[in-house]
């Protein structure tokens, strides 16, 4: 009687069990973990790379060698992470760098300041960074009955590959407002607001999204909400935008290239440099079009919510972005980020397959990144 009690059970719990493990080990963000392991192994072992030169360290800057290499981004960070008291004087505009102050602040108590450490603390944060962005996305797209897989769109932009490499604060950032989302969509408004406030410490262009649920939440006259989010998901950045007006005279806003007035005016700025444009045309222009397309759609449809609003926030500094973000394809692809990550969200709270789908032209971008680096060709390798 037992056995055949068994027998009749054994079809159903196959069919609970099974499918719940093949969820825990076979998911997105394991696969992502995947190839950018790989991907960072490449680079150690075909350029030489140590963890110092994720940092790119230029000696412009770091021993005031005018005749030296410039490096990137990546070498404020670490400078900020070694010494954020005396970082200043390895800086091309201290005021604008400042801004960035969280991810290396992070790396720097983390470390204790120990310089030998900080170029593996850099990486390692940036790549849990993507692989929780992933998680998050993930879990959101479950919830909704929706595959997690969607969430490939994020994991493997290219831009998110660039600033791992250059060991740039988007990674961190885009983690940090995932995590906002997510807390806001189960109703922990306060502490929604201040992972999003912490995320514009990182990097300034994340208030586009706290900025967009403070005019939803005040288009519903949901006042106290919006107070709330405005508190602790604007204000951060602008009190300590105040304080380096203090420090250094200026925000360092103004560093940053101007806006172009015509759109896409600063991606057709280099269609007379072929090689270079029509890299471009593949990872930002074809994508960012699309983007537009759909998102003017659902205007059309008055679909009108905070997932929209930080759409078009997101949108449009890509669509007229000065052609001087342009100069190489790393910076342009690290701006962007925001943009994948407001289109990918907009999706999943609306459940619209078609953008869903859509996003997945993100993840395609990785392959020709990937192609670009493996031939080492400079506009990815700098």
């Amino acid at each position: 009687m037992k056995n055949e009690m068994f027998v009749a059970l054994r079809p159903s719990i196959t069919t609970i069990v099974r499918p719940s493990f093949m969820k825990g080990i076979v998911r997105p963000s394991l696969a992502v973990v995947a190839i950018y392991l790989l991907y960072l192994l490449f680079l150690i072992v075909s350029r030489g790379y140590s963890a110092l030169d994720f940092v790119h360290l230029g000696t412009v800057w770091s021993l005031r060698d005018q005749a030296g290499s410039w490096g990137y981004d990546g070498q404020f960070y670490y400078q900020l992470a070694r010494d954020p008291l005396q970082a200043y004087h390895f800086m091309d505009n201290a005021s604008y760098r400042y801004q960035r102050i969280l991810y290396p602040l992070i790396v720097s108590l983390l470390t204790l300041k120990n310089s030998a450490l900080i170029p593996y603390v850099l990486l390692f944060i940036n790549l849990a960074s993507i692989i929780g962005s992933v998680e998050i996305v993930s879990y959101l797209l479950c919830k909704r009955n929706l595959s997690m897989w969607y969430s490939l769109a994020l994991g493997l932009y290219y831009g998110q590959a660039a600033a791992l490499a250059f060991d740039t604060a988007e990674p961190f950032t885009c983690f940090l407002v995932c995590a906002g989302i997510w807390l806001l969509l189960n109703d922990r408004i306060r502490s929604a607001a201040i992972c999003l406030g912490l995320a514009c410490l990182a990097r300034e262009v994340a208030i586009l999204f706290p900025l967009a649920y403070v005019v939803q939440y005040s288009m519903q006259k949901r006042w106290r909400t919006a107070i709330v989010i405005s508190l602790y998901g604007c204000v951060p950045i602008l009190l300590w935008l105040s304080l380096l007006v203090l420090l250094f005279g200026h925000t360092g806003m103004t560093f940053t290239p101007p806006f172009e007035h015509v759109p896409f005016a600063g991606l057709f700025y280099y269609i007379l440099t072929p090689r270079k444009f029509w890299l471009l045309f593949l990872l930002l222009f074809l994508p960012t079009l699309g983007s537009s397309m759909l998102c003017v759609w659902e205007i059309m449809q008055k679909r009108i919510g905070s997932g929209l609003i930080a759409w078009v926030l997101n949108l449009l500094p890509i669509i007229f972005l000065s052609h001087a973000s342009y100069i190489d394809l790393i910076s342009c692809g690290r701006i962007a980020t925001c943009l994948v990550l407001a289109a990918l969200m907009y999706g999943i709270v609306t459940r619209n397959a078609v953008i869903l789908w859509f996003t997945q032209i993100y993840a395609l971008t990785f392959l020709v990144f990937g192609l670009g680096v493996v031939l080492h060709m400079q506009a990815f390798l700098l």
